[in-house]
């Protein structure tokens, strides 16, 4: 029995287009996956035969080693078809010739933590600054204050119509002629008890209202969202405090070395931390251009990004058939919010990624299944070094394809909004 070979798992004949290979292992992919009754087994034959079948180079030599009777070409049975062979014969053939195309790539994998590196790196090494300590919050007005203030205003709420129904008595008492036979004592007496009295209502009510205001609560809550917001400062500047003790003893009395060969690995670890944190990046982001370089003409990749005018950061962004993924490096997990992917995708003009995939550097990771990020509705992945371009090149099940005319916009939207890092 013969042995199966990658076109067999893939259900494609040997004379198959790169574009009916590439329609066979999705359709080898979605009846291969585990969710839908496949096997793992089978699952990961499939990509691997992707990975030597997708890759003309790879393909031809897979050809020649285990295929060798598809080099010989068939003979054809009608007057056409020996036709088409003779002239085949004669003409040099294009696919033993051909070039290999490749996604279009633009900007420098880290060029931006590599200049961060060596800015922090050169301040430190010259200047070293301690952290500085974070201010104290600004101070709300306490409740006595708008208390005392509610105070005054319900007195004079009170005494008003006290003072309008002694002014209406006193007139009526001029016209009858009364007046002089009024018990002024008495009158002083009555005038003094309203006011206590409107004094002590005062009191009584601004209370009241002071307790029932939702202004108490508002205030409340800001005052406690302000310790909150200064304990949570206060730790990260411990935290920076900590850091820069443990820098400035590792730290070289001369700086000569470091500022000649910043990048050797001596440099590397006497620098500070926040700029070993940027070279690690730097290193990781260089890593995964690499891993893409791979990937078809059918995707256009940026790496290294700023977009739009408010300045949202994005370390790869790869436009292909399924449309636009955010590529990040493991580590930026924890900096990635969801609110930065709105800016991301606002700044784009687009209404959402299509997805974000966080690569592992370790090469033998597993990858993880997709999940959202927060309330936004789009998909991440976390996936390792080496399965990044054949997850990307075959394509992500559950996501459909687009046009190409929409893929060839997406692209041109992109290329209008990027400023290089």
């Amino acid at each position: 029995m013969s042995r199966e070979t990658y076109y067999d798992v893939l259900g494609a004949p040997h004379a198959s287009s790169v574009d009916d290979l590439k329609r066979a292992y999705r359709r080898a992919l979605r009846t291969s996956h585990p969710d839908v009754g496949g096997s793992a087994e089978s699952f990961r034959r499939v990509q691997e035969a992707w990975t030597v079948l997708g890759d003309a180079a790879r393909r031809r030599e897979y050809d020649r080693l285990h295929l060798p009777q598809a080099s010989v070409p068939p003979r054809g049975d009608t007057r056409r078809e020996r036709s088409s062979s003779r002239r085949a014969a004669r003409e040099p053939a294009a696919s033993a010739t051909a070039t290999p195309t490749f996604a279009a790539a633009y900007g420098h994998p880290g060029g931006y933590s590599r200049s961060r590196y060596l800015n922090i790196s050169r301040e430190w090494m010259l200047s070293p600054r301690p952290p500085t300590p974070p201010a104290k919050p600004p101070r709300i007005p306490h409740e006595q204050d708008r208390f005392l203030h509610m105070w005054g205003v319900v007195c004079l709420q009170l005494l008003v119509p006290f003072a309008l129904l002694f002014a209406i008595l006193f007139v009526i008492a001029a016209v009858t002629g009364i007046l002089p036979a009024l018990p002024w004592p008495a009158v002083g007496t009555v005038a003094i008890g309203t006011f206590g009295v409107a004094f002590l209502c005062g009191g009584v009510v601004a209370t009241m209202r002071l307790f029932t205001s939702p202004a108490r609560a508002e205030v409340r809550a800001m005052r406690a969202w302000n310790r909150a917001l200064f304990a949570e400062r206060r730790a990260e500047y411990d935290v920076a405090r900590q850091l820069f003790a443990d820098d400035l003893e590792r730290r070289p009395e001369s700086a000569d070395s470091f500022l000649r060969s910043p990048y050797s690995p001596d440099s590397v670890m006497v620098a500070p931390t926040g700029a070993q944190i940027e070279f690690a990046r730097a290193l990781a982001q260089e890593r995964i251009a690499v891993a893409l370089k791979s990937l078809s003409a059918e995707f256009t990749i940026w790496h290294d990004v700023w977009i739009g005018d408010e300045g949202a950061y994005a370390s790869h962004l790869v436009v292909g058939p399924q449309g636009l993924f955010l590529i990040e490096p493991l580590s930026e997990r924890q900096r990635l919010d969801p609110q930065r992917l709105v800016e991301l995708s606002d700044a784009i003009g687009v209404t959402g990624l299509t997805g974000v995939l966080f690569v592992d550097m370790d090469p033998v990771a597993v990858n993880a299944p997709p999940a959202k990020l927060g309330d936004v509705p789009t998909l991440t992945w976390r996936i390792g070094i080496t399965r990044l371009a054949p997850m990307l090149g075959g394509g992500i099940h559950g996501i459909e394809s687009g046009e190409s005319w929409e893929v060839r916009q997406l692209v041109e939207r992109v290329a209008r909004r990027v400023a290089f890092a």
